[in-house]
């Protein structure tokens, strides 16, 4: 990742563009976090001038996982990840960026969310706000069941 230019994640020697961040579009998902989940303990940009990582600290995580976290990248030409970890070391992510045979929107699979395979994401509108919200929706689904199971099983979320 650069600090202004477009990042990229190549952990497995494929180049995926990611784009500058959207400083504007984190401030406005923290705070729809803020306002739609009672679980968020705190939402902090990495840095307040030039943040590239919105992180969310949960005060539970789902099933027997006693904290989780989302962190959360959003560029100019929306393209974003919403990585969620929690305190068990599960991982799953819903992105939408460029990636080489795959769909644009997809999803990271639990526990590890390697970074292929993936499966399309069920999240499908392309909106800052309505992203957020879908995601919030997930987790909280996920969370009042207690398993990670079906939380990519969603029609059309929010």
């Amino acid at each position: 990742m650069t600090e202004d230019g477009p990042t990229a994640d190549d952990t497995d020697g494929h180049s995926e563009v990611f784009g500058p961040i959207d400083a504007s579009a984190l401030r406005e998902i923290r705070d729809l976090f803020l306002d739609h989940e009672p679980l968020v303990e705190t939402a902090s940009l990495d840095d307040p001038l030039n943040p590239q990582t919105l992180s969310i600290e949960l005060a539970d995580g789902i099933g027997e996982a006693a904290t989780a976290r989302f962190d959360v990248r959003w560029s100019l030409s929306d393209n974003y990840a919403f990585h969620y970890r929690d305190a068990l070391g599960r991982d799953l992510r819903f992105d939408c960026h460029p990636k080489p045979d795959a769909p644009a929107r997809h999803f990271h699979l639990p526990p590890n969310a390697p970074s292929r395979p993936v499966e399309p994401s069920c999240i499908t509108v392309i909106e800052v706000s309505l992203v957020a919200r879908a995601v919030v929706r997930l987790w909280r689904d996920a969370y009042e069941r207690g398993s990670l199971d079906g939380i990519n099983d969603a029609e059309n979320p929010p």
